[in-house]
């Protein structure tokens, strides 16, 4: 059902953008790894957040930032490089899904002898491609780079957490080709986007510190991707089913719609 042409020219349409993206990415890293030994020999992490209130140290994930672990998830995990990875995640999906549309270059390609479906799951699977390529330089970086700096880390929590926040971002990527699959503009397609997962962050970060919203917080995707502190304790599967099965869902709505609709013309 794959068309490996339209995957080449997927990756192709990225390849700009998927260098700038990891490029900064893997210099954001570096330079929160590399100011760990400093930072930790002064004595000071303790005292950075002494004078916060509890809850901006919740919503921030600035607990136990003393610690090599602590200190990632607070500076990198907690909040950056989900957020991050998700923008990336949405913008390349909208990009060549309603940006094509709106512009009209997909009403060049439905003209081709390939199916819809085939043209819309190419295009995810290339998103997928980048965001993997990126979330492994990234957990490189950290892996490589923590034993370098003296953070005691475990790998497998690293590898947990580098895969949740890569399935967060995934998620929001196929939230993305489900609205534009629907017949979202591009404009639509990211307020849409972008706005379910702010709103996520939120009720994920803040509503656990209302006894009577608490349990609403566990359906944020933030907190399937994060609540299990995988940095810390690797896995939580049931939060990563979780990604995977919202992910596979939008992704199976955002096909069947496209079939059933008419293109826009430019």
């Amino acid at each position: 059902m794959m068309n490996t042409e339209l995957l080449r020219r997927g990756l192709g349409a990225q390849r700009r953008g998927a260098l700038i993206w990891g490029a900064a990415l893997f210099v954001l890293t570096v330079s929160v790894v590399a100011i760990w030994p400093s930072m930790n020999e002064s004595g000071s992490l303790d005292t950075l957040v002494a004078d916060m209130s509890p809850t901006l140290i919740s919503a921030l994930g600035l607990e136990s930032l003393a610690s090599p672990a602590g200190f990632l998830n607070g500076n990198l995990y907690a909040l950056l490089l989900p957020l991050l990875f998700a923008a990336l995640g949405i913008m390349h999906m909208n990009a060549l899904t309603a940006g094509d549309e709106d512009a009209g270059r997909l009403e060049l390609l439905v003209a081709l002898p390939v199916s819809r479906v085939s043209i819309y799951l190419s295009r995810f699977v290339s998103v997928v491609l980048v965001l993997a390529a990126v979330a492994l330089l990234v957990g490189l970086t950290v892996g490589f780079g923590g034993a370098a700096f003296d953070m005691e880390l475990d790998t497998m929590g690293v590898v947990a957490a580098t895969v949740n926040v890569f399935l967060l971002a995934l998620f929001h990527a196929a939230l993305a080709l489900a609205l534009a699959g629907l017949g979202l503009r591009t404009g639509a397609v990211l307020a849409g986007s972008f706005g379910v997962l702010i709103l996520g962050y939120l009720v994920y970060a803040l509503f656990p510190l209302i006894e009577s919203l608490e349990s609403v917080s566990k359906g944020s995707p933030w907190h399937w991707a994060l609540g299990g502190q995988p940095l810390e304790t690797g896995f939580d599967a049931a939060g990563t089913a979780l990604l995977i099965c919202g992910t596979v869902v939008l992704t199976a709505v955002g096909l069947l719609a496209v079939r059933r609709r008419t293109i826009r013309t430019a």
